[in-house]
């Protein structure tokens, strides 16, 4: 393991950095649909394995619960076409899913990747957990989100809410390790 090296202005170039990043992610949430409430990163999260994920594919979704009364299949295929990244196919992923259960507001780590969903009709909202699972296991990361306005589900809308949350399961740093060291490692 490389040493880390604190120095007197690192405080200032991580304060920097912090400003910038959540600057960069305002204003690019604000272009996007839907809202998500909340993100949760296990410390078994390692984003030098998995980050470059989302953006190389192919990813897997395990869909639960269905707000548009289409055939499950439909939506399963609609939802894995949707969270790929550009000409990866959907076959089987690597080696992680993306659980996503529709109609849920709420979870926690042991049940994310079970959550089971409902099959109500959107009522102009539709709230999902969407979790990054390895096997049987408990979630790596997890999170909770909405969308309104969505008239189907092929709408853009709906479509770009589940890439970009797809994405937010992967984030590039994990928000569990010391920010206070400089470090020019991945992950760190």
């Amino acid at each position: 393991m490389f040493p880390r090296i604190a120095s007197p202005s690192h405080g200032r170039f991580v304060a920097l950095r912090n400003l910038v990043a959540s600057g960069l992610l305002l204003g690019l949430s604000a272009c996007s649909p839907g809202t998500v409430n909340y993100v949760h990163v296990d410390t078994s999260y390692d984003p030098t394995t998995y980050a470059h994920i989302p953006y190389t594919g192919p990813l897997f979704a395990e869909v639960a619960g269905n707000p548009f009364g289409i055939p499950q299949p439909d939506l399963q295929r609609i939802v894995n076409a949707a969270i790929q990244p550009p000409n990866a196919r959907s076959d089987s992923g690597q080696g992680v899913r993306v659980h996503i259960a529709f109609g849920e507001t709420a979870s926690n780590r042991s049940m994310a990747c079970f959550a089971g969903g409902t099959n109500a009709p959107s009522t102009g909202t539709i709230t999902m957990v969407a979790a990054l699972c390895r096997g049987g296991d408990a979630a790596i990361t997890y999170l909770v989100g909405s969308v309104d306005q969505v008239t189907g589900p092929n709408d853009p809308r709906f479509l770009q809410f589940l890439r970009r949350s797809t994405v937010l399961l992967f984030p590039t740093q994990d928000p569990n390790r010391d920010t206070n060291t400089m470090c020019f490692l991945p992950g760190c």
